[in-house]
């Protein structure tokens, strides 16, 4: 498909927080200062599954300085919380199911004040028997940590006559891949502050969804929507770790209580222990092709381990099950998944939602396939790609922007140019995925405000986070590319709940798509006023006008034109104005409960990556040298931002394989610090190549579709592969570290 005629979009510009955070004036939450204001902290459970049998807090408010405690019985609302299953308690009031639930919440009058509270609290539990594993939580009679059951949620998915398949095919691959439990080691701890004003309590929070945040504070304090305001600040960083309920709740309860500011900045140990973790998972795959390379069928079995609480566990589990295949084309597919809940940390979401462990799967297994029928990697892809036409495994038919053989071909193509020797101890890998953007088979919406002023500038209110992503960006973009006016007349206001419209989670890879088409119908909205206007004032019909360059001007004479300044002076001369609000939800359906058939996305992304690594064969270590990471992006808004999302989900995917797990025992995380928890520095990162391949359909704003996910997924699976291809090994299990990658040279 030719590409659009664009004046704004697919150029590079400099970022709406930019400037600001580069001279060290932006705002995080703990920076925060109200005059009287008070310093919250939470105590929490030291074990992982117990009934409270004494709870002492006499010795803390005695401490001068220590303003309130708080417990269960001081909530004046409900006491449950929780993205899709209201399970976990804001403080616990029946049992413990976690080391790190909040048990009790204090506010002093410093930070000192409220540690040494919290080390005077005294708690004596009755002990109960804790599940760690998937096969203690399934065993009959097993303790529950929910309910009756410990299965969180089932899964199945199936198309075609799987069976009959295989018994058709010439060579089987199977494998079982392992990856597990890890941690978003966001730079900017959890943090905020709540205040109470005019009867409305407002709590500033780092925060990837204010409006979500909202509604779960609201129904903790007994109160309506809108007698309560969060305000998303700068975020320094989520990758879905700041989609649960972190400290607002707690803070709004102090904030009350108390009739003080109160503050909480979490410290980077308690943010690890308590924050959502990656699903760790156990999947069995069956794959099954003709000795030419035509796949005909795939079978796969995902275990996961949800830990205390659902969090996104219900998205995790159905985004897995619809991505495990892979981006291919396979008539014949079942899968089925069980996730359980544990005495383990909670997991929820985290980059990708299931998808970059999926890719472990699926690409091992295709890799594996390549070798066994002697095939050049990327020629067997193509042989199986998706394209316009493919029918899905939940029956959709892909119809637009299914750009995955040209990221294929634009990999290849870099990788001959960048990668032309492979030395001994070297290694090429290949990893491909894809990614649907928004929720899974669920609505979805956002929402946006504009209104163009007298002078031509324009307000834009959006309700999604930007987290440094850049969606504040995007959306300014977007807008002025509509408007026909500069990315620099756009002021954009987001995330503030008591001004912003409902943007959604800045999560799914879907603001782009999902806001970014909220925006560009708010935007027409205004521009139906502002056309009709000018058609009155140049005697031009509205529909042959054109909006360009801060210009107003007839498509069949340009001669016929007026500036925008004209424009809103004609605009004010007859008392028009320029406002519009739109809202998107993306075309899907709900899936089958039995099958999992439906349309579960709009638009899908695809990506490819080529590694190169060299591994010391004498201590184990993986050196990343080359990574070449080609992406479906529909419409890039702005490349340099792109390119920077590719980039960064590339050293995000050089962590997942070779450094980052979390160590736990009995429910406890025992490196929750940087200098335990190694995720890659600047020291680690290789020679990156991001390439941009535009497929534009009809469905994005401009055709534009998601890439914040997508960059991380396609690493994973060709740095694994590249180390593979090194030592001649399959690897089964991730992360690679020097002691894995040892044991299997010397096996």
């Amino acid at each position: 498909m030719a590409l659009r005629d664009l004046a704004i979009l697919g150029k590079s510009n400099i970022k709406k927080d930019a400037y600001n955070k580069v001279i060290g004036e932006t705002k995080f939450a703990a920076d925060l200062k109200f005059d009287h204001m008070l310093y919250g902290g939470v105590f929490r459970s030291s074990v992982p599954h117990a009934v409270i049998k004494r709870f002492d807090a006499s010795k803390a408010l005695a401490l001068p300085g220590v303003a309130r405690v708080l417990t269960s019985k001081d909530i004046p609302g409900g006491n449950r919380i929780g993205i899709i299953m209201k399970d976990e308690p804001v403080l616990v009031d029946d049992k413990v199911r976690r080391v790190g639930d909040a048990i009790a919440l204090v506010a002093a009058e410093t930070p000192e004040l409220a540690e040494e509270a919290l080390e005077l609290m005294e708690v004596e539990y009755d002990l109960l028997e804790p599940v760690f594993t998937y096969e203690d939580a399934m065993r009959e009679g097993s303790p529950k940590i929910h309910g009756d059951s410990n299965l969180h949620a089932r899964k199945h998915l199936e198309r075609g006559d799987v069976d009959a398949a295989f018994a058709r095919c010439d060579v089987i691959i199977e494998g079982t891949y392992t990856t597990n439990m890890l941690t978003h080691m966001f730079i900017e701890p959890d943090a905020g502050v709540a205040r109470v004003e005019d009867g409305i309590i407002t709590v500033y929070a780092s925060t990837q969804n204010a409006h979500f945040d909202r509604g779960e504070v609201a129904r903790t304090m007994g109160l309506p929507n809108n007698k309560v305001r969060v305000t998303q600040m700068a975020t320094g960083g989520g990758f879905g770790g700041k989609l649960d309920i972190s400290v607002q709740c707690h803070l709004a309860l102090l904030a009350n209580a108390t009739g003080r500011p109160v503050k909480i900045v979490r410290s980077r140990q308690e943010s690890t222990d308590v924050s959502a973790k990656r699903h760790p998972m156990i999947m069995r795959a069956k794959t099954g092709a003709t000795k030419d390379g035509k796949l005909l069928a795939v079978e796969v079995f995902i275990i996961g381990d949800t830990g205390a609480y659902a969090s996104y566990g219900p998205a995790v589990i159905t985004r897995a099950v619809v991505h495990c295949m892979g981006p291919y084309d396979v008539p014949n597919v079942r899968v089925d998944s069980d996730f359980v809940y544990t005495n383990n940390p909670m997991a929820g979401a985290f980059r990708g939602f299931g998808v970059p462990q999926v890719s472990v799967c699926h690409e091992g297994q295709m890799n594996a396939l390549a070798k066994a029928l002697n095939m050049d990697p990327i020629d067997l892809r193509i042989l199986n790609a998706q394209k316009p036409g493919t029918v899905l495994a939940t029956g959709q038919t892909l119809d637009e922007s299914v750009g995955f053989i040209g990221a294929l071909r634009a990999a290849k193509e870099k990788a001959a140019e960048v990668i032309t020797t492979v030395k001994e101890n070297q290694g090429v890998g290949v990893g491909c995925m894809w990614y649907g953007v928004g929720n899974t088979g669920l609505p979805n919406p956002a929402a946006a405000f504009v209104e163009v002023l007298p002078d031509a500038s324009v307000n834009l209110m959006v309700g999604c986070a930007d987290i440094g992503q850049g969606s504040s960006t995007v959306m300014a973009l977007i807008a002025a590319e509509e408007l026909g006016l500069s990315y620099d007349d756009i002021h954009v206001t987001a995330a503030d709940t008591m001004v912003t419209p409902e943007g959604g989670a800045s999560s799914a890879s879907r603001q782009t798509f999902i806001s970014g088409n909220a925006t560009r119908i708010a935007c027409r909205q205004a521009k139906e006023t502002l056309a009709q206007t000018a058609a009155n004032f140049l005697k031009v019909p509205k529909e042959y006008l054109i909006f360009r360059g801060r210009m107003i001007y007839s498509a069949k004479d340009p001669a016929i034109k007026m500036t925008y300044a004209e424009l809103m002076a004609e605009m004010k001369k007859w008392g028009q104005l320029a406002v519009g609000a739109g809202a998107y939800n993306p075309k899907t359906t709900y899936l089958d409960a039995k099958t999992m058939a439906g349309i579960p996305y709009e638009v899908y992304s695809y990506g490819v990556t080529i590694a190169l690594v060299e591994v010391d064969t004498s201590t184990g270590e993986v050196d990343t040298l080359k990574l070449v990471s080609a992406h479906d992006v529909g419409q890039a808004i702005d490349r340099v931002m792109v390119e920077g999302q590719i980039e960064g989900g590339m050293v995000m995917a050089q962590g997942f394989v070779i450094f980052e797990k979390i160590e736990h025992e009995k429910g406890k995380i025992k490196n929750p610090v940087f200098s335990k928890y190694l995720i890659p520095t600047t020291m680690d990162v290789p020679e990156i190549y991001p390439i941009i391949v535009e497929c534009p359909g009809e469905a994005g704003p401009f055709g534009a579709k998601g890439v914040g996910e997508p960059a991380l997924i396609p690493g994973i699976p060709a740095i694994t592969n590249a180390v593979e291809n090194a030592l001649g090994r399959r690897f089964f299990e991730l992360p690679l570290t020097p002691a894995e990658v040892m044991k299997k040279i010397l096996s």
